[in-house]
């Protein structure tokens, strides 16, 4: 297995050596934007820069792979275009405690006053510009915020270096709804420079993402300290704290949620013993742990949150009465919530709730999959089935979904949108 991880590592070096050449069309949020000759050159320039240094360049490469899987979640959670995930690269090179000059902090390189805008602790307790997990959902926030003023994701990320205002002054032009646009001379350097950095990382981070340390997300640290955490997870201490800047203080405050990252460097990563991710992979009414093995002292049942819903996962088969139990939740109270009847036993390794389901999910659409029903993506999304329906105008008998259906989730399909297909 080492030699195999080594071989690995070595081929994706050599494929990073190759220096990514710029294309005269790339697609980025949605938009297919069309760069002149002079300005493809420029972007070149920037990206051979950026891989000059194969030890630097690779160095970003394998702590963005490690941290990417996080921020997709979230960008996916927040309904916010997934290229943007570079934008961190070019801020921080996700070092969780960079500084900038103007005393920007942290992975997205927020002042303290911006952070606070966008719902982030800043004190001498909590930083959570240094979470990658609070400061992520800080940025989709703030580049949300720029998007409905724009319409336009490119004037978005320029909105996000210079403000909205700014950019508003700078455009000579707004392209509201813009699907296609023209990449010239004159459009602002930060945006150029990101459009090297996604060309320049793009492919070596996909190739890294096996061989790269894992990063996962511990939701359960209210009023415990990270030497706690750590011996609850197996985990080094040394290493919670590496990964774990953004906490000042000796114990987890219990305002809010607070994520502790639990970074694993074995070439077999590990669950920590709860998890609060998401389950990686959906099969219908199953989840898989792609390959990941749990460790024996695994308890039986697992915890973790999905649509702000405290959720839960047995490895076993275990009856409704034994588990509620356990949670101190009635047995009615629990079938209603997920849909079920109260003889019902609990399956293993599917998502059930704890409380009712939502009206709306985190996220804006679901493609559905072979071998999904109606329950089981209510499960997977916490939004109660009735909302599913009523939110794609479905009739109150129609059950069966077919592959490949897009449905929508956080709001009503409008009458004159047709049903997608993908």
């Amino acid at each position: 297995m080492r030699i195999l991880m080594l071989l690995f590592t070595l081929f994706a070096f050599q494929v990073a050596a190759q220096t990514p050449k710029v294309p005269s069309k790339i697609k980025f949020a949605g938009i297919q934007l069309k760069m002149s000759e002079g300005v493809r050159k420029e972007v070149q320039e920037k990206v051979n820069m950026l891989t000059k240094s194969q030890k630097h360049f690779m160095i970003k490469v394998n702590r963005s792979a490690s941290y990417f899987p996080i921020v997709e979640q979230i960008f996916e959670e927040e309904g916010l275009p997934d290229d943007f995930k570079y934008l961190a690269i070019q801020e921080s090179g996700y070092i969780s405690d960079a500084v900038s000059s103007s005393n920007a902090v942290g992975f997205w390189q927020f002042k303290k006053a911006t952070a606070q805008e966008v719902g982030l602790r800043v004190d001498a307790k909590v930083d959570e510009r240094l979470n990658i997990v609070s400061a992520s959902r800080g940025a989709a926030n703030y580049l949300q915020q720029n998007n409905l003023f724009f319409n336009n994701w490119v004037h978005a990320l320029q909105a996000y270096q210079m403000g909205a205002g700014g950019a508003q002054r700078a455009l000579p032009k707004i392209e509201t709804g813009a699907k296609t646009m023209h990449i010239t001379k004159n459009t602002y350097w930060y945006v150029l420079t990101f459009l090297a950095h996604k060309i320049a990382f793009e492919q070596a981070i996909e190739l890294a993402r096996n061989s790269a340390p894992h990063m996962y997300m511990y939701a359960d640290g209210k009023n415990k300290t990270l030497k706690e955490v750590a011996k609850q997870t197996a985990t080094s201490l040394d290493s919670l704290k590496k990964y774990n800047k953004w906490l000042k203080t000796k114990t987890i405050p219990s305002d809010k949620e607070y994520t502790v990252i639990i970074p694993n460097f074995t070439n077999e990563p590990i669950l920590p013993v709860q998890e609060a991710q998401r389950p990686l992979a959906s099969t219908g009414n199953t989840y898989e742990t792609s390959g990941i093995k749990i460790p024996h002292t695994m308890p039986a049942i697992k915890q973790f949150t999905i649509n702000g819903l405290p959720a839960i996962m047995s490895n076993t088969e275990i009856s409704i009465d034994e588990l509620t139990e356990k949670f101190n939740i009635s047995p009615t109270e629990f079938s209603n919530y997920n849909d079920i009847l109260p003889h019902y036993h609990v399956l293993p390794n599917q998502v059930y709730y704890l409380k009712r389901k939502m009206a709306k999910g985190k996220i804006y659409y679901h493609t559905v999959k072979a071998n999904e029903t109606l329950w089981s993506i209510s499960q997977e999304v916490g939004v109660k089935m009735v909302r599913i329906k009523k939110m794609n105008r479905m009739a109150e008998d129609e059950h069966e979904l077919e592959i490949g259906r897009v449905l929508w989730l956080k709001k009503v399909r409008p009458k004159n949108i047709p049903v997608e297909y993908k």
